[in-house]
């Protein structure tokens, strides 16, 4: 992904005409009716395809595009879970304490006591908002909420994220072996 950003995720093809149903990973979903020409990266980002941004229309809180060269649900069908990228130089500017998503994979959680809680190894949105998908020291799993108040300061710099990590939070996984 080196010099893009991933502004979307395609879940589904939608309707006959090519369509794909994209999940915005941007706070504004209208940004993809500002798109043109953008890369279609694979979910282990070894395969992409450049295209053209056809038609966006907005529907249910999925922005639902029409990529040139892709004419059929069964060929958008094909890029399911793949990412939606723009160059890097085309992201918006941020304001202090925003962050693009895709920098926090890789990132130290650091407990107030100064322990490694573990790595961020994905971002995904879940129900009651993103979730930061957590390797501990251990090997052992957990979803931590990026939330303020556990994600107390983020270093893009140092690599590393403050954490105040609710007591058992990390454990909860472990329970259920």
């Amino acid at each position: 992904m080196a010099n893009r950003i991933a502004v979307g995720v395609i879940r589904k093809a939608h309707g006959l005409r090519g369509e794909a149903s994209v999940e915005p990973w941007t706070d504004s979903p209208e940004r993809f009716e500002e798109l043109d020409a953008v890369t279609l990266a694979s979910p282990d980002d070894s395969r992409t395809k450049e295209t053209r941004v056809e038609t966006v229309r907005m529907h249910a809180g999925r922005a639902l595009v029409k990529f040139a060269g892709f004419d059929t649900p069964e060929a958008v069908q094909l890029l399911q879970g793949w990412s939606v990228e723009i160059p890097e130089e085309q992201a918006r500017t941020l304001e202090e304490d925003e962050y693009f998503l895709h920098d926090l994979p890789g990132l130290t959680l650091i407990d107030a006591q100064g322990r490694d809680r573990g790595v961020v190894t994905e971002v995904f949105e879940g129900g009651g908002g993103i979730l930061l998908g957590i390797t501990r020291p251990d090997g052992r799993k957990f979803e931590l909420p990026f939330a303020a108040d556990i994600c107390t300061e983020i270093d893009l710099t140092a690599k590393r994220i403050l954490v105040a990590i609710p007591e058992g939070l990390d454990d909860l996984d472990a329970m259920k072996e």
